[in-house]
């Protein structure tokens, strides 16, 4: 109750006597104002104490005891409803299902990653210096995260992750160049990892043509980034004829802006201010194809799990939603992949 003081012993009589019992009062003189809080202890309603209180204090307000919070959002999640997976984590893979990522190094001390089979390689050599773990810790989150419900749950939880780093900083930033790669995907292969995301792009290259030629003819599964430099552009490894290629959306499902496109994008996914981990434990927003790719990576292991990149391919299709131009477009591929149930 909320009142002038002097109609307060008016009102602690009227609501003691229909049976509330006053646990305490504060004031507010600057306000003219005096508090009283009253537990009904169910002896009264609040319909029947606000009319009591009408008929022998009526400026005085009596009404719920309402807890306020801070006008502070949670963080923003649309892709994982986006993609049909209405509750991340709802459905755990096989922890046979294993996924390899080529990216820089992965904390798997992340508290989203604590609790996933995480492989960490790296095929650096001695004086080479890694970038931080951000890049990869986010793909490797959005992949197979573990966060008890939280916004870092992955899409492929279940997964074992093989992660192995192939990136340098270089002139200030990171960068992997064909000798790492293609040693990353011999690592792989060799530990029989077939569904190998790479959230990187560059140029085309003959030599880098020939790593993939022999990856795809040993099996492996190889989903990539189309890149981020906004216009039409045959990045690699994307646009290898092995690899599928893979753009980024927006919650209004629009190409993100400085995605690239072609005729080789394959799939789109949401990659425009996704929420992802990032180093020391952390989470923050983040734009890129590098994030559209590894939620395709992990539809493909929901979808196709141990799947030749054929039978991948047929079931990402099936799954997706046209967008832009009917069938298959340059900005979009054949439209955003929808997982649907478990």
């Amino acid at each position: 109750m909320i009142g002038p003081p002097g109609q307060s012993n008016t009102v602690i009589q009227a609501l003691t006597g229909a049976g509330a019992v006053l646990r305490r009062s504060r004031e507010y003189p600057s306000l003219n104002r005096r508090g009283l809080i009253f537990d009904f202890r169910n002896a009264l309603t609040l319909p029947q104490a606000e009319r009591l209180l009408a008929q022998v204090a009526p400026l005085s307000y009596v009404d719920t005891h309402a807890y306020y919070r801070f006008a502070q959002a949670g963080p923003r999640l649309y892709a994982p409803e986006m993609v049909g997976v209405a509750v991340p984590g709802a459905c755990r893979l096989s922890g046979s299902v294993a996924v390899g990522l080529i990216d820089g190094p992965v904390d798997s001390s992340h508290p989203a990653l604590r609790s996933v089979q995480v492989t960490n390689e790296s095929v650096l050599t001695r004086g080479e210096r890694p970038p931080n773990t951000a890049h990869g810790t986010a793909v490797a989150v959005i992949m197979a995260g573990q966060d008890g419900g939280g916004p870092l749950m992955g899409l492929a939880g279940g997964a074992r992750l093989h992660a192995v780093s192939a990136f340098t900083r270089d002139r200030g930033r990171e960068a992997g160049d064909i000798e790492r790669i293609a040693a990353a995907l011999d690592r792989l292969i060799s530990q029989n990892v077939r569904l190998i995301n790479m959230s990187f792009a560059g140029p085309e290259n003959r030599a880098m043509d020939r790593v993939l030629d022999a990856a795809a003819q040993r099996g492996a599964v190889m989903i990539a980034a189309a890149g981020n430099n906004g216009r039409a552009l045959a990045a690699y490894p994307a646009a290898h004829p092995d690899v599928i290629a893979v753009t980024a959306i927006d919650a209004g499902y629009r190409r993100y802006r400085r995605a690239n496109f072609g005729d080789h994008i394959e799939f789109a996914a949401p990659g425009v201010d996704i929420f992802v981990a990032t180093r020391r434990g952390g989470a923050s927003y983040a734009s890129g194809t590098s994030y559209a790719a590894p939620i395709i990576t992990a539809l493909a292991a929901r979808l196709a799990p141990g799947a030749p990149v054929d039978t991948v391919r047929e079931r990402l299709r099936a799954a997706s939603v046209d967008l832009g131009n009917p069938g298959r477009d340059a900005e979009f591929g054949w439209g955003l992949v929808r997982a649907g149930g478990c």
